[in-house]
């Protein structure tokens, strides 16, 4: 078998039933990952002697006890370098942290070690994880596993390609506005955004270690992948309160139904009056509404009556200024204080909240209600709502000071690159994304699923029927053996 294209399930099952030993599995990856990742850059940090340490004492435990530690006994992954994992340096690409090692396993890391993955290094990602391209001061930059002369997306970047190009079969990445979804679109992988507080932060970075946690709405942590059954799995593995965080609930994932697309209610959004998407991205969004309706679903373009998606923008948009900017010293904040009628609509946000006006920010706390409730009432008759990931395919890279052009119009970059992904964040809805077409050069397009909170077991079902109707998870032609 050629154990780098196996997805994370089936490489578990061929450990299990002994087809493939975990030092095989881990030692085909390595040396894949020292072959092809130069170029890509996805890979930053390289843990040979300790995953091969693992995956040794992993064949050992199967072989002696012929029991397995847990549903990943034995598969190698990567993790994100935004999270610690004991022993390896996390930096979160910020520069001050440049000689910071974690200590301790994140809780992701530790809950994916109890379930038998061998961590095979870290990815790469831009400072402190806010961008959505993969350009680090301490690392370099990842490029697109399709056309290296292409945004790998981001913030988790070298994750989304590691999975892509088979360095890796699965990853763990976290997203606050896009950060696990554009890199799976622009790398035609899957990835999953859990519900809001499904999955504990801790040991995440940002907040900066020591420092007061801000980040307690919105960002949440989830698996990338080549399948929806590893999404799957990823998700029940590394769910639920771990008791340092007061906002985790926990609240049972409970099955995911074996569900077909006849009878499925899909909603479907071609374009919002953000940006409008692509030729490219509309043509797949039809022809991906075309394929369910023709399996029998019953496929209807609408979207939550009285849905103000620039007003939901600016809210999300605030409600991140606001706590990513909490700790800043007002020297830093007064300088965008006479900023509120600026062109671009990212500078607007952060002079709104560079005030830390508290009144303001409970005010935006109750807005933000409102469209979860008006996002929830929505999902109650469909069962999911079909849309872009990014308005167009992956954009040859560039500064973030440039304005993002689709189709020959120019657009403010932040507010391009967040204006489809930042409503699940806001509503704190699950959504997955699928690889489910091309653009005319070739680029991969991927589309979201979002589902109602809490209900990721539902959605999960949702995307494995619409799996089935796709090709297979497409491989980048230069990483095809």
């Amino acid at each position: 078998m050629n154990e780098c294209f196996e997805t994370a399930t089936g490489l578990a099952r061929a450990i299990r039933n002994g087809r493939i030993t975990s030092r095989e599995a881990t030692e085909a990856h390595l040396e894949r990952i020292a072959r092809l990742n130069g170029p890509l850059n996805a890979l930053v940090v390289i843990d040979r002697h300790a995953a091969l340490k693992t995956a040794r004492a992993a064949d050992r435990a199967l072989a002696k006890k012929g029991t397995t530690q847990g549903p990943l006994h034995g598969v190698p992954i990567t993790i994100k370098e935004a999270f610690d994992v004991a022993g390896l340096h996390t930096t979160s690409s910020h520069p001050p942290l440049k000689d910071n090692v974690a200590v301790s396993d994140a809780a992701v890391v530790a809950r994916l070690r109890a379930a038998g993955a061998v961590i095979l290094g870290k990815t790469n990602v831009p400072e402190l994880c806010m961008d959505f391209q993969t350009d680090s001061p301490l690392f370099g930059t990842t490029k697109n596993a399709w056309d290296t002369r292409r945004t790998s997306g981001g913030s988790t970047g070298g994750g989304a390609v590691a999975v892509a190009a088979r360095f890796s079969p699965l990853e763990l990445g976290s997203d606050i506005g896009g950060s696990v979804r554009n890199p799976a679109h622009f790398n035609g992988i899957f990835s999953l955004k859990p519900t809001e507080w499904r999955v504990p932060g801790r040991g995440h970075v940002p907040g900066l270690p020591g420092q007061t946690r801000t980040i307690r709405y919105m960002g949440v942590y989830g698996p990338l992948a080549r399948c929806v059954d590893d999404l799957d799995l990823a998700l029940r593995i590394v769910a639920g309160p771990d008791g340092y965080e007061a906002e985790a609930a926990p609240v049972p994932i409970g099955p995911t139904p074996r569900l077909a697309a006849k009878g499925l209610r899909i909603a479907v959004l071609e374009s919002n009056p953000l940006v409008p998407v692509s030729a490219d991205t509309a043509r797949v969004v039809q022809e991906t509404s075309r394929l369910l309706a023709k399996a029998g679903a019953r496929v209807k373009r609408v979207e939550p009556e009285g849905l103000d998606w620039r007003k939901a923008w600016d809210d999300w948009s605030d409600l991140l200024q606001y706590e990513v900017r909490a700790l800043q010293p007002l020297a830093d904040r007064e300088r965008y204080f006479d900023r509120t009628d600026a062109p671009d609509p990212t500078t607007r946000s952060v002079a709104r909240a560079a005030r830390l006006d508290m009144a303001e920010f409970f005010a935006v706390l109750d807005r933000r209600d409102q469209v979860m409730r008006r996002c929830e009432s929505f999902l109650d008759d469909h069962d999911a709502w079909l849309m872009p990931v990014m308005p167009d395919a992956a954009f040859v890279r560039q500064k973030q000071s440039q304005p993002l052009t689709i189709d020959g119009r120019d657009h403010p970059y932040f507010f391009a690159g967040t204006s489809y992904n930042f409503l699940a964040n806001f509503t704190g809805q699950p959504s997955i994304v699928l690889p489910c077409g091309f653009a005319r050069n070739g680029l991969p397009i991927g589309l979201q699923l979002t589902g109602k909170r809490w209900g990721e077991a539902k959605l999960l079902g949702v995307a494995k029927a619409l799996e089935k109707l796709l090709p297979p998870c497409p491989v980048p032609p230069n990483y095809a053996d």
